[in-house]
């Protein structure tokens, strides 16, 4: 099929501003949500596993106090393991709900609209007891938060996690009897039905390209420490080089990437889609999603999509609400798709 036969007859329609979307069911348990639950299942396994991988360089680095490395080269690999469980311990803690979570169900709060402030980073959220939950933020769901006015609690104590809408994250929150110190009301962004005036998703992807940056970053320090393994410690040469040159290799493309997601998708409008998945939304052991199906164009024209490495949210908006949102006029091959006015983003393959 060539590309002139998708792109005539498609027709341009206004997105309105309250486009549906994927939400936490109160009536469920937490652990039972479809593709949250498992979502939350691989992720925790994701974490486990690279615990178990710091402590392999941890070993590393005994082993080296014991094989004439001298002592800057063994306290160095300790220090990396360290900071790299200390960091994976963080976004576990933050991101990744108890055991005993999963069968509770959540709790939807409505924002009032006074009850929504920001002191920073740090967001408040006027709780209906008059109490004020505390949690941070990225500018994407801060942006989301005040542009739809509720979020959803898991959680009974002081310590809660939090839910938005349209995305299967939670982020772990704290519950206080007063706002934050110095916060300032947080008003709503000005919605955009244009892919690249949309404010929540040029947020979403200047967020990410900063985490592609400081992943960069990483990769290069890792190469650099590689690189001093194959100077004080030739016995493991072959390994240090493989490891530096993999490295290298994962910060060029990360540093590409960020300069892609730096920038506003440059569509100027959405195209409205419906979706049929061809079955369940399969999730791999790293917690990305993968499905496919059908859709038809507004020529009537069937054709297949699949998403290999989907974000989690974006294959929960599509199982959802049986839609996808495609970045400009659908064409044969990879396309931008995302849900319009929240933080969901992710390339399809129309063929």
């Amino acid at each position: 099929m060539t590309s002139e036969a998708w792109g005539p007859d498609v027709q341009i329609v206004p997105v309105p501003e309250r486009v549906p979307a994927f939400e936490l069911d109160p009536a469920m348990p937490s652990g039972a949500l479809p593709i949250f639950g498992e979502y939350l299942d691989r992720i925790g396994r994701s974490a486990g596993d690279r615990r178990l991988l710091t402590w392999l360089f941890l070993a590393f680095g005994v082993a080296q106090f014991f094989a004439g490395a001298g002592v800057a080269l063994p306290v160095g690999t300790l220090a990396l393991a360290g900071s790299v469980e200390a960091w994976w311990f963080c976004r576990a803690y933050a991101r990744v709900p108890e055991t005993r979570l999963k069968r509770e169900a959540f709790r939807q709060v409505d924002i009032a609209a006074d009850g929504l402030v920001a002191a920073g980073r740090t967001v408040g959220v006027h709780l209906p007891d008059g109490r004020w939950l505390r949690v941070r933020l990225d500018e994407p769901y801060r942006l989301l938060v005040a542009g739809h006015r509720r979020v959803w609690l898991l959680g009974r104590g002081p310590k809660v996690f939090v839910g938005f809408s349209g995305v299967v994250r939670v982020r772990r929150a704290r519950i206080h009897d007063a706002p934050p110190p110095g916060a300032v009301a947080v008003p709503a962004p000005v919605w955009s039905g244009s892919p690249r005036l949309d404010p929540v998703l040029t947020a979403h992807r200047r967020q990410i390209a900063r985490e592609l940056r400081a992943t960069a970053a990483f990769l290069l320090v890792l190469a650099g420490f590689a690189l001093w393994v194959r100077l004080d410690f030739p016995a493991v040469g072959w390994v240090a080089w493989s490891v530096a040159a993999g490295a290298l290799l994962g910060a060029f493309a990360a540093v590409l990437r960020s300069l892609a997601h730096g920038r506003p998708l440059p569509a100027e409008h959405w195209t409205e889609l419906r979706a049929v998945l061809d079955g369940p939304v399969r999730m791999s052991r790293r917690g990305t999603a993968r499905l496919s199906g059908l859709t038809m164009l507004a020529d009537g024209t069937v054709v297949r999509f699949r998403l290999p490495k989907a974000d989690p949210s974006m294959a929960a908006n599509i199982s959802a609400t049986g839609r996808l949102w495609i970045a400009g006029v659908p064409k044969p091959g990879a396309a931008k798709t995302g849900v319009p006015g929240y933080p969901v983003l992710g390339t399809v393959w129309l063929v």
